[in-house]
């Protein structure tokens, strides 16, 4: 009889433990490029990843620095259980288009989630003017000769 009572108490224990343990993750948040150099018109691909507790986070601004700009946006979500915990994951991706030549700092990128913040550390970025002109770019004019 105790013993189908300590069995009874250890698999509530085992349910509640793994449960509680699968939704009290902290939050990490992260920011990276895939390079850190690129010619003037060349892209970037910006990436924000928010992971563990994400419920109710406001999902940071992104301003890219004068130089860039934003070309396209999309947003991801994963979940996944591994042992017993849910792990969920958010990751935000930009293609930046280099403008002009310089050094730029993307970030640091901020977000604030049960009043703690989370900062990302800023990422230094080289734009090179090309050795090369620019293609010739037709406008869509027609002519004949």
């Amino acid at each position: 009889m105790m013993a189908a009572k300590a069995l009874r108490w250890l698999a509530w224990l085992a349910t509640f433990g793994v449960a509680a343990l699968a939704f009290a993750q902290d939050l990490a948040f992260s920011a990276k490029v895939d390079k850190t150099r690129v010619d003037v018109g060349g892209s970037i691909q910006l990436t924000l990843t928010l992971s563990g507790d994400i419920a109710g986070v406001k999902l940071p601004a992104v301003e890219p620095p004068d130089g860039f700009s934003i070309a396209a946006r999309s947003q991801a979500t994963n979940f996944s259980l591994r042992a017993g915990a849910m792990e969920r994951s958010l990751s935000l991706s930009y293609v930046l288009v280099a403008q002009r030549a310089g050094t730029f700092k993307l970030g640091p990128f901020t977000i604030t989630h049960d009043g703690k913040t989370f900062e990302t550390e800023p990422i230094e970025v080289t734009v090179d003017k090309p050795a090369l002109p620019p293609r010739f770019q037709p406008r869509g004019e027609r002519f004949t000769l």
